[in-house]
């Protein structure tokens, strides 16, 4: 009530760029689903839209440090949705991701990622100016292993890697130093370096080692810590077989052959699905081919074309110029939310405003990396185009979070 006593409205700071951007880049995503010939998809995408947009106000409307309060009712509700996808989830294409409700379908995994954010938003804002050492970030990365390794077995790599790179966007932007980030990865890059090498794949992970060893020396890590970090680049190499091999067969094909291309040099079975898609890219030209007259569309000729390879049918009927125009929008979208976090004065709404950040910008980079030959093929839609209805409605809600974010930053002050 002091609120409204004072005159005060927060509508006065509606971003009309933020939800602008976002209406067009769906918009364009309609066009581009209409153009891959699935009537029945495009009608759902556009029920999608409805429902978002309005989700979109709805969430404006309210003092986002609501959500604080609501945060581990939130997670909790979306682990027990993934763990009854793994036990009754629908599967397509050899996934189990998705739970079929009265005719409808939804992805848990997109409400997970969500409710992640407000978690680690909570956590962060708790733990301000103390994220010294491996310690302090535990609590963190416990809340990232739970639903990574639940969503690790659906499997879907790709969704359980944009919880690591959340996890790691926000932490760096609450204060950890990014030498102490990369201690944290560097297991990973420890399997990597014995499992994905072409060549000399011992010598390799002993280099890698050694200078793991320099740097824990040289950027005086405590004692502890020090032990902690090469203890698990030690083993994780050491048990990298197990690692390697937890992977799905098609996931660890596409990581090879992303590494060396040589394994399907005639791109017929591994890279059937990349090299296809750069194809398509840069067959449309400059101007393109016009809508609805891309050939390479029409006739199928990319595998998923409507979520992952969507970029695809846009560069291959808009040409350089409509990829180009789509890309310049989404990350000037992604400024649009930068800049929210960065005149954020409340730390929970700053640090979750960055959690959106990495969630939409990550997708944004791999998928359009991955359609040009960039990045392995892991699954991520392209946020606001790609078919996809539950991917769409959290987009547009996460949107509705970082307006409500820019539209009660001056509550606080009454």
């Amino acid at each position: 009530m002091d609120i409204f006593r004072s005159g005060y409205s927060p509508w006065r700071n509606f971003d009309w760029r933020l939800f602008g951007t976002g209406l067009f880049l769906s918009l364009l995503g309609l066009l581009a689903v209409a153009a891959t010939h699935n009537p029945a998809q495009l009608k759902r995408q556009m029920f999608a839209l409805a429902l978002g947009v309005l989700l979109f106000f709805a969430v404006s409307v309210l003092d986002f440090r609501k959500f604080s309060r609501a945060a581990e009712i939130l997670f909790g509700l979306s682990i027990f949705l993934l763990i009854v996808v793994l036990n009754m989830g629908h599967t397509v294409y050899g996934a189990q991701r998705w739970i079929n409700l009265a005719g409808f379908t939804f992805q848990p995994v997109e409400l997970v990622k969500l409710s992640m954010i407000f978690m680690l938003a909570k956590f962060f804002e708790q733990r301000q100016g103390k994220l010294d050492t491996i310690f302090d970030i535990l609590p963190g990365f416990v809340l990232v292993g739970a639903p990574f390794f639940l969503i690790y077995k659906q499997p879907d790599l790709g969704s359980a890697v944009v919880l690591v790179v959340i996890f790691f966007l926000m932490a760096y932007w609450a204060g950890m130093k990014f030498s102490r980030l990369f201690m944290l990865t560097s297991p990973l890059l420890s399997i990597l370096a014995l499992y994905a090498l072409p060549v000399y794949p011992l010598l390799s992970w002993g280099i890698y080692l050694a200078l793991i060893f320099a740097a824990l020396w040289l950027l005086h890590f405590p004692l502890l810590d020090s032990a902690i970090y090469f203890g698990l680049n030690f083993f994780s190499g050491l048990f990298s077989s197990f690692f390697w091999h937890s992977l799905s067969l098609y996931q660890r094909n596409r990581i090879l052959s992303f590494i060396n291309p040589d394994i399907d040099p005639l791109a017929r079975g591994l890279r059937y699905h990349t090299v296809k898609s750069v194809i398509a890219v840069g067959s449309g030209g400059l101007g393109g081919k016009g809508y609805l007259q891309g050939s390479l569309t029409n006739l199928q000729y990319i595998p998923q074309q409507h979520t992952d390879f969507i970029f695809s049918v846009i560069a291959e009927e808009f040409g350089f110029g409509g990829a180009a125009l789509t890309v310049l929008l989404l990350f000037y979208l992604l400024s649009r939310v930068y800049t929210i976090a960065a005149q954020s004065d409340d730390a929970f709404g700053r640090y979750l405003t960055v959690g959106l950040l990495a969630l939409l910008g990550f997708q944004v980079v791999i998928n359009i990396a991955m359609n040009i030959g960039l990045s392995p093929v892991v699954g991520l839609p392209l946020p606001f185009i790609s078919y996809g209805g539950t991917a769409l409605i959290i987009s547009w809600v996460g949107l509705g979070l970082a307006q409500s974010v820019c539209m009660h930053k001056n509550t606080l002050k009454l």
